[in-house]
């Protein structure tokens, strides 16, 4: 199946073509059955469309009714998942390359490593090889995991059950087990030695971090953060684990120590799906459920920038374009585009919004969710 086109930019706005859709996967069993569905007009009422005021340089639609997953993407390829049972992989022209099906995929984004793809399963892990999407393991974890990170030769995963989890990278055999003291709802961070992850307990009565050993999953500590809302946690180039916690307030942690760097108070609590993200060496990006971001200085946590919105982030964090240009993900199907040197722009996207990745050559790419037509497109319009 190839249903992926580039599209003129001058008729970016005309009918999409026809396509096929594979429901067949590439590692064993070779092509299932294809369909063809006619041609949808843009921007129907719940439907397929382009993202508002942009040039779609391609767009790769999903079977109706799938729903897309959070993308992933490096310098050659976008990956995500569709319908809860497919995984993709395209290249940096929106081209196949190929679809296996494994029944009870999480629709977190995958991991790229140089020779695998790491997905989230209902009750574990999966690594496919990136070549061909053959299957090389696939471990079950007894728990929903989250997007997995590499660190210490190991793939390391936080679940919805409350643990930290090690993977060898090679073999899929699990090397430890850490317990949090709660629900992890969001991925771990790492910075190759040392992982990371914030937990809530479920009725909301306390949260933390922990920080742990990547290779043998010792506990190097842990840490109360002030429960009713925790983001994910982002590691900054300057030792740093940030993460927006329930007293309204971004809190910076020594990634050796676990002890309070700072703290800044910000207009949301966190969500586990929203994560901070490191921009460049000194700054770092936080993104608060009421829908607004705050540019911090990683060391100090003076804000040098902020933006406020009248919606909600509840899935997705934000992205830091190549221009320096901030993409932001609402949950009613907006998306912020913002920046200390841009005007703010609210772009609105055909579909719920999945999640944003930053693709091969910089694009902007966009997974959506939630309508009779899915699908994931890419942009060069910071």
């Amino acid at each position: 199946m190839n249903r992926a086109r580039r599209l003129p930019l001058p008729f970016v706005g005309a009918a999409l073509l026809l396509a096929l859709v594979c429901a067949g996967c590439r590692s064993g069993a070779g092509h299932g059955k294809a369909a063809v569905r006619g041609t949808p007009p843009v921007n129907p009422p719940g439907g397929s469309g382009k993202l508002a005021g942009t040039g779609v340089t391609w767009q790769w639609e999903a079977p109706s009714p799938a729903s897309v997953g959070m993308p992933a993407a490096d310098d050659r390829n976008v990956t995500f998942t569709y319908g809860h049972q497919h995984l993709v992989l395209l290249d940096g022209d929106g081209k196949l390359v190929w679809d296996v099906a494994r029944l009870g995929l999480r629709d977190v984004a995958p991991r790229l490593t140089p020779d695998l793809l790491l997905a989230a399963t209902d009750d574990g892990l999966a690594a496919f090889r990136r070549t061909d999407g053959a299957k090389v393991w696939d471990t079950p974890l007894q728990g929903r995991p989250n997007t997995p990170v590499v660190a210490g030769g190991l793939v390391v995963t936080s679940t919805w059950e409350g643990e930290l989890v090690g993977v060898d990278l090679a073999a899929g055999t699990v090397a430890w087990r850490l317990p949090l003291g709660g629900s992890a709802l969001g991925p771990p961070a790492a910075d190759g030695t040392t992982v990371v992850a914030t937990w809530q307990e479920s009725h909301g009565q306390s949260a933390g971090a922990v920080a742990a050993d990547a290779s043998t999953g010792h506990r190097r500590w842990a840490v109360a953060l002030p429960p009713g809302g925790i983001s994910a946690p982002a590691i900054t180039p300057g030792g740093s684990v940030v993460a927006i916690a329930g007293d309204l307030a971004a809190h910076a942690l020594d990634l050796v120590t676990g002890q309070e760097r700072w703290r800044t108070p910000v207009d949301g609590a966190g969500s586990p799906e929203v994560p901070p993200v490191a921009v460049g060496s000194n700054l770092v990006l936080t993104a608060h459920r009421n829908g607004g971001l705050d540019l911090l200085d990683a060391a100090t946590g003076r804000r040098t920038w902020q933006v406020s919105t009248d919606g909600a982030a509840v899935r997705g964090g934000p992205i830091v374009g190549p221009t320096g240009t901030f993409a932001f993900p609402l949950d009613d199907g907006r998306m912020v585009m913002a920046g200390p040197d841009r005007a703010t722009e609210f772009r609105p996207a055909p579909n719920r919004i999945s999640g944003l990745a930053v693709g091969p050559g910089g694009l902007l790419v966009a997974a959506t969710r939630g309508s009779k037509f899915n699908d994931i497109q890419a942009t060069p319009v910071w």
